[in-house]
């Protein structure tokens, strides 16, 4: 059941991620952040109130306490990286997160590395030069060059690091309280952040909840949330993340067919390679 519900989650972050870029044309980050979490909280509001309230222990609060600065400045880059960057290129980058994982789930988690995550790395590396194989008539270091040019792919690629970390934090946290109330209260947290920081003016107009757009993302967002959650609680971080990544391919065709984004077919293949690293690192005993 884990992996229909990760396969749920990576589809309705594509779809979210979508319309956000969209959104950034007119909107700032933080204020697509604040129209996010709000309204994630209504939508995700009403869950402790059907399936209870846990207790809470030490372990959940400071969790989700480290868990916090560090989910705010990853989607502070996270929004940053596909306002700069085409989806197709910047996306794929959070591949690596199952990379850096099998560094940060074996300190804290105590899981280890296997030949078959080993291949599943190679996979991500590989794909990650294909997504600008065209750059190759520069020589052979020329698609590496253009990635490193590229700073929506490298923010992602900080991204990635950070999530590999806030991924495990998000484990322990829902292990000592539940998926529901979880979700619901890292939503409420995130909203009360945005609230309270006065950061990023409007670029061309208030936000406003007629906005369906804006309310369609939220929506997106809180639907890949709650399934992330109940996905987490059910497997292992270094099996749920990884495939959670397939968001990758999504996102790269919603590049396309939202925002006609060039180079489809190498990036489609590059992206369509770091998932099936993803995948052999989340399939790997």
């Amino acid at each position: 059941m884990w992996i229909f519900y990760t396969l749920l989650t990576a589809f309705f972050l594509a779809s979210s991620d979508a319309i956000t870029k969209g959104l950034l044309t007119s909107y700032s980050p933080w204020q697509v952040i604040r129209a996010r979490f709000i309204l994630a909280v209504i939508f995700l509001g009403p869950l402790p109130f059907i399936y209870g309230f846990p207790s809470l222990d030490t372990t959940f609060w400071v969790a989700a306490g480290m868990d916090l600065p560090l989910e705010v400045l990853a989607l502070l880059l996270y929004l940053r990286s596909i306002e700069v960057s085409p989806l197709s290129l910047s996306l794929p980058f959070l591949s690596f997160t199952p990379l850096f994982l099998l560094v940060t789930s074996r300190v804290m988690m105590g899981e280890h590395v296997s030949l078959q995550a080993l291949m599943g790395i190679l996979s991500m590396v590989g794909g990650s030069y294909l997504l600008q194989v065209g750059k190759v008539r520069e020589g052979l270091m020329g698609p590496v060059r253009a990635l490193v040019r590229e700073r929506g792919s490298m923010l992602m690629l900080l991204v990635a690091f950070i999530y590999s970390i806030t991924s495990n934090l998000g484990k322990l946290a829902i292990t000592h309280s539940s998926p529901q109330f979880f979700a619901t209260f890292f939503s409420l947290e995130m909203a009360l952040i945005a609230l309270v920081v006065p950061w990023g003016r409007g670029k061309h107009r208030t936000m406003g909840l007629r906005d369906k757009a804006m309310v369609l993302m939220a929506l997106l967002f809180a639907l890949h949330y709650f399934f992330h959650t109940l996905a987490l609680n059910l497997a292992r971080v270094s099996y749920m993340i990884p495939l959670k990544r397939t968001s990758i391919l999504f996102g790269v065709i919603y590049g396309r067919i939202l925002y006609k984004e060039e180079g489809i077919k190498e990036r489609l293949l590059g992206a369509s390679l770091m998932v099936v690293g993803a995948l052999l690192i989340s399939l790997a005993p």
